[in-house]
């Protein structure tokens, strides 16, 4: 995954933890295991299946439950619980009944069998632990959470060493029953014992977080998970969510170029958003570079609008080569001489008084400019033709500017400026020719 360090002064996301270490968050900190992680069961003797004939048929019918024959399997339980007095025997029948039904999904009688098997007496301390987490899964499956978390209690009341699916499945309960605090601490364990299925228990994780308002924490997560999933734009878009609730800019934008460059962010709504981040991070280039690119690539449509945003920016940008290739573009979805008024000024602005006139000409000729814009396009035209010396035509436009109120008084003035000018020239050419008669006649 591509990393930012610095986009144009704004620091981005090196993270400061690793994709090998866990997050720490003021809730995860405290979390312990839920039951010993060393030990052994306690000894007691259940006694052993005595009889033959209940030995044959437990073991034709876990062959039968193997082949996936649980109609059989369950036939052959049946009758075994029906006819045997072998005690041990019938409760190691009633788990495997509540095995076969659970497979076939008859889920209400496959807790019934696994009660009646942990009612037996017949079961070690594990089989027994076994049984009550079987039977929280089966109430899960049913979305009996409520259920499920009463028998995943008694399970880690009696379990000694559970797996770590144990506990991404506890954390799953508390999660779907909205116990956000309680889902956090199983999730956390689950990944730490190094569970294959880490993705779900990180969503938990940031999911409950953002829930109890702890941005803090979410934020934490959030890093790892794009640390961990790259490829994951769910990931993005949560830690996005965190960045913008927390008023993190620098860190939005850093994100959202990181997306970018990771072929996550590609839609127009995220080159919108990218390009918006960098205009109000001051870097205007960047913004349109970002926006320009989504519309060449066919993801953003080119519309008005869009270039204008563009040509916007580089203007901000003070890219006027840029910028006036984008207003062109955004010029052709318009009748209007809007753009031709904006480019003309900018090449005014610079002394480029040639290209200033052809600008403001067109854009008079177009129309469709404010009221206001009109007097000011004559006033500005008259200014640049003065600038390459065509005084007459200067004085024209100037009159032609006249005639707006927001302008007319600028616009006599420059003309009576332009007629002063001429005679001041005129009158200092006399003299001069004058002198030089003198001179001739001495």
């Amino acid at each position: 995954m591509k990393k930012l360090p610095i986009i144009l002064g704004v620091t981005g996301l090196l993270f400061a933890g690793s994709a090998s270490a866990l997050p720490q968050t003021k809730y995860t900190s405290s979390c312990k295991p839920l039951a010993p992680t060393e030990g052994e069961y306690p000894e007691k003797k259940v006694g052993s299946i005595t009889s033959q004939s209940a030995f044959k048929k437990i073991t034709a019918a876990n062959e039968a439950y193997a082949d996936g024959k649980h109609a059989e399997s369950i036939a052959l339980l049946n009758e075994l619980i029906a006819e045997s007095g072998d005690k041990v025997a019938v409760g190691r029948g009633q788990y495997l009944l509540g095995v076969n039904y659970n497979a076939m999904e008859r889920y209400n009688d496959a807790v019934r069998a696994f009660q009646k098997a942990l009612n037996s007496g017949f079961l070690t301390p594990a089989n027994a632990a076994n049984i009550r987490m079987s039977i929280a899964r089966v109430y899960m499956v049913q979305e009996n959470y409520n259920e499920a978390l009463k028998w995943m209690k008694q399970y880690f009341d009696n379990v000694i060493k559970p797996p770590a699916s144990s506990y991404a499945a506890y954390s799953q309960m508390f999660y779907q029953t909205e116990k956000f605090r309680e889902s956090i601490c199983p999730a956390y364990i689950a990944i730490q014992q190094g569970y294959s299925s880490k993705k779900g228990l990180y969503g938990i994780l940031f999911g409950a977080h953002y829930k109890l308002n702890d941005l803090a924490g979410a934020e934490v997560i959030g890093e790892e998970m794009v640390e961990l999933y790259a490829d994951d734009k769910s990931a993005y878009n949560n830690l996005f969510a965190v960045y913008s609730r927390r008023g993190k800019q620098a860190d939005m934008l850093a994100l959202a170029e990181l997306a970018r460059m990771n072929g996550i962010w590609k839609s127009e709504t995220n080159y919108k958003q990218l390009s918006a981040l960098f205009s109000n991070n001051q870097t205007p280039r960047l913004a349109a570079e970002r926006l320009k690119e989504g519309i060449e690539e066919g993801i953003v449509e080119s519309t008005e609008d869009n270039w204008k945003r563009v040509a916007d920016n580089y203007f901000y940008a003070k890219d006027l080569e840029n910028a006036v290739k984008a207003y062109d573009k955004a010029s052709g979805f318009t009748s209007s001489g809007k753009y031709d008024y904006k480019v003309a000024i900018m090449y005014q602005d610079r002394d480029n008084y040639k290209k200033a006139i052809e600008r403001y000409k067109s854009a008079i000729r177009k129309g469709g400019l404010d009221k206001e814009d009109i007097g000011y396009a004559y006033m500005n035209l008259g200014v640049s033709q003065f600038r390459l010396g065509q005084e007459s035509a200067a004085i024209a436009t100037m009159e032609r500017a006249s005639k707006y109120p927001k302008v007319a008084k600028n616009a006599k003035a420059y003309i009576k400026y332009i007629g002063d000018l001429k005679r001041m020239k005129e009158s200092i050419a006399a003299m001069k020719l004058e002198e030089d008669s003198t001179d001739n006649d001495s």
